[in-house]
């Protein structure tokens, strides 16, 4: 915010008003006081002047809403010519920015603004009675009481024209006429009755200008009072009473702004806290995406390990499936070579054992022989126990 005062005070353009929303928004009532009565541009203009000299009135409003009641020390600032935020309000004839001030000043200080004197020593009212802006002079008087009025009315310039002498000198007929019944009266007379400088009261201004018709109008305040100026008199103290009622709704509507930025203020804390809380979240959220890019690496080498395992175990048992096919083949080699070997040694065992019968037999024969031998070396005549011949004679 400080630095938006800054810029526009050094800038001549308007500022972005969104933007200016929000700073307000943001910033409390008290501090955006205090920026705009410190912080000065050429010839001790505040933000707020330059503002209502710019035709800025957007941003004036902007400045002023949140200030009602605690804005009286920038509402009497005074630049060159001694003017005020208010004297420029009505130069500018911006009743709406007026209105706006006299609700923002604190009603205890309502009188002693709209009295603040420039270089030449006039009022805000005079201001608006030289001007003719009768709306205007109409908004300075209802915010005032009766005695404050009369008071107004009776303060001059340094030429010691009072507002009456003002209008009279312009020929502004109609705010002439309102300043005059915004008054009770038995008070008319005496403020008629003020000379200037020349020593001229109003009418004899008006007669020496030659304003016929602000001549005939002041005239007619010189006979008795009508009645129907007591008619417009109390109107004019239903205008007070309603402006009264007014600037207390704003007051309750500043009470309650001021409670919406408490709870603005309090939402924003919160809305700090949870945005904190989202930053530490949303730091956790990439530890953790970190570490799960990290752990899906790591689970890209696991399964790069796995697939080489995988592909070593599969070469493996390619392998071992070879060498068991190998050694399937090299047991049926074996197995049958040793069924050759078992049949060939079936067939040696038929025929050791046939050549064991052959040589049981020829041992048998050879026996036989043996023993024919034998009883053939015998003699012829042995015999044995029965007389029988042992050996036959061999042919």
């Amino acid at each position: 915010m400080e630095q938006w005062i800054r810029e526009y005070i050094r800038a001549s353009g308007a500022p972005d008003i969104t933007s200016l929303r929000a700073a307000l928004t943001t910033t409390p009532p008290d501090q955006l006081l205090q920026l705009i009565t410190t912080i000065r541009g050429s010839k001790s203009y505040t933000a707020l002047l330059l503002a209502i000299s710019r035709d800025h009135p957007v941003v004036a409003h902007l400045l002023l809403t949140p200030l009602r009641g605690i804005a009286d020390e920038l509402l009497f600032v005074k630049v060159e010519g001694g003017h005020t935020a208010l004297h420029r309000a009505v130069l500018k004839g911006d009743r709406e920015l007026v209105e706006l001030i006299l609700h923002t000043v604190s009603s205890g200080k309502k009188y002693e603004l709209i009295a603040v004197k420039d270089g030449g020593g006039y009022t805000a009212l005079t201001e608006a009675a030289v001007r003719g802006n009768t709306e205007i002079v109409e908004t300075l008087l209802i915010s005032l009481s009766v005695e404050q009025r009369v008071s107004l009315l009776n303060i001059q310039d340094i030429f010691l024209n009072t507002a009456l002498h003002s209008a009279t000198y312009m020929g502004h007929t109609a705010a002439l006429q309102t300043m005059l019944t915004s008054i009770p009266p038995d008070k008319v007379s005496a403020l008629l009755s003020i000379k200037n400088r020349d020593s001229r009261t109003p009418l004899e201004y008006a007669e020496s200008m030659g304003r016929k018709e602000t001549v005939e109008l002041l005239k007619s305040w010189k006979q008795p009072v009508l009645a129907a100026h007591a008619v417009t008199y109390q109107k004019f103290a239903a205008l007070h009473q309603a402006d009264k009622l007014k600037s207390k709704a704003l007051t309750n509507q500043g009470e309650e702004l001021a409670e919406s930025k408490q709870q603005i203020g309090a939402l924003q804390k919160e809305n700090n806290r949870k945005t904190a809380a989202l930053a530490n979240q949303r730091e956790e959220l990439i530890k953790l995406k970190e570490e799960l890019v990290e752990s899906k690496q790591q689970i890209s080498d696991l399964q790069e390990a796995d697939n080489r395992k995988t592909a070593e175990l599969a070469s493996q048992r390619e392998e071992s499936q070879q060498q068991v096919v190998a050694l399937q083949e090299a047991n049926n080699q074996m197995t049958a070579a040793l069924a050759n070997q078992r049949e060939e040694s079936q067939q040696q065992v038929v025929a050791l054992q046939e050549a064991n019968n052959q040589m049981t037999a020829d041992m048998a024969a050879m026996m036989e022989r043996l023993n024919r031998l034998d009883i053939y070396l015998r003699t012829p005549t042995d015999t044995d126990e029965t007389g029988d011949q042992l050996h036959e004679p061999q042919g």
